[in-house]
């Protein structure tokens, strides 16, 4: 599993949001970035199409955040680290609702092209 191909599928889909080159918006439309913080990354674009979004885009983006959430702490690696469903991690349970890290986040990408659109 290749953490930066997943990286680089969300920054193309974020340079399209902007219509901007690689390391536009500030560095955010970067792989690199989008690596190691994906969600910040997201929202970010989510929040550039919210702001001129009819009610129904609106509720999209409201529900995509709403349902992925709980992602907004790890990195792309550290979700790959998930070779099941559940880790421990400094001695707190975590279950990440996919059966393994690669499945959430091909998950979390269909979604997040999805309300783009």
């Amino acid at each position: 599993m290749n953490g930066q191909s997943y990286a680089i599928e969300i920054e193309h889909i974020i340079r399209e949001v902007f219509s901007c080159e690689r390391f536009g918006f500030g560095g955010v439309a970067n792989s690199d970035f989008i690596r190691s913080q994906p969600f910040t990354a997201i929202i970010a674009a989510l929040a550039y199409q919210f702001s001129t979004a009819d009610a129904n885009h609106r509720s999209e983006i409201e529900k995509f955040i709403e349902d992925n959430s709980f992602y907004s702490d790890f990195s792309i690696d550290e979700l790959l680290f998930f070779e099941t469903s559940e880790k421990i991690i400094e001695g707190t349970h975590i279950d990440i609702g996919f059966p393994n890290g690669e499945e959430a986040i091909k998950k979390i990408i269909l979604d997040f092209r999805k309300v783009v659109k």
